[in-house]
């Protein structure tokens, strides 16, 4: 095997390593260049060998199955791309906020990103419900639900206009369980409902939706952050591999 192949291996390893351990938000980028770390010795094994035919084959095969997994994942990274934004033409019968983790009783970067997309987008919708949806994990003293609904409380939201729901675990959970407490409600399902989320992870939501009528609204993270959203946006087009795949 030539040295380069190795070098560039133990290049892809020791990057993947230093995010895994040195920067955990960003892990998932440090397990695809450990990935990238096996290919590049795979592939460097087999060029070596490529006067022989079945190496030749499998290199081959290698190419093809290479080939196939970037478009794929182009064509979801596109999708991911394209719903990352918000749809203010069309005008929703409810608001439904998507939960994001929680630090004691203060909301985590991220779904400070997400109220604060959710009260601009409200600010000219006085009249609509909000649900707010997620329970409480490890690290919480309150669940999702309620620390979002108290941060739009303390910004003039009104409380009447706030549905908590606090059993959702999971986004599939987020968006099942605040349907049926907007049915409760009178909302008419087959009506516009918008979905406030991360701009990287409405594309997977509305998968989950499940019909035409979820309206993006779109939380960006702050420019400073552009590594980490760049590396959420990449796993979230695995991520909707899976669900695609697998359901999950």
């Amino acid at each position: 095997m030539r040295r380069g192949w190795i070098a560039a291996a133990a290049l892809c390893v020791l990057l993947g390593l230093g995010l895994i351990v040195g920067y955990s938000p960003m892990r998932f980028t440090g397990f695809l260049f450990l990935c990238a770390a096996v290919v590049l010795l795979v592939w460097g094994f087999l060029s070596a060998r490529r006067e022989r035919k079945p190496f030749r084959a499998a290199r081959r095969i290698l190419a093809v199955c290479l080939g196939a997994g970037v478009l794929l994942f182009a064509a979801l990274e596109i999708q991911v791309i394209r719903w990352g934004r918000t749809d203010h033409a069309r005008q929703p019968a409810a608001v439904i906020v998507l939960g994001a983790g929680v630090n004691g009783t203060e909301p985590s970067l991220s779904l400070l990103m997400r109220l604060e997309a959710a009260l601009d987008y409200l600010s000219d919708k006085p009249e609509i419900p909000v649900v707010v949806t997620g329970s409480q994990g490890p690290g919480e003293e309150i669940s999702e639900a309620q620390c979002m609904a108290d941060w739009l409380m303390a910004r003039g939201v009104a409380a009447d206009r706030i549905l908590l729901e606090n059993q959702a675990d999971n986004t599939e959970e987020n968006i099942r369980f605040s349907k049926a407490l907007l049915a409760e409600a009178g909302v008419d399902l087959a009506d516009d409902i918008a979905v406030v989320s991360s701009d990287y992870h409405l594309y997977r939501a509305s998968l989950m939706w499940g019909s035409p009528g979820m309206v993006p609204v779109a939380a960006h993270m702050p420019g400073q952050y552009l590594p980490l959203t760049v590396n959420y946006y990449i796993r979230e087009a695995f991520g909707a591999a899976a669900y695609l795949a697998f359901g999950i």
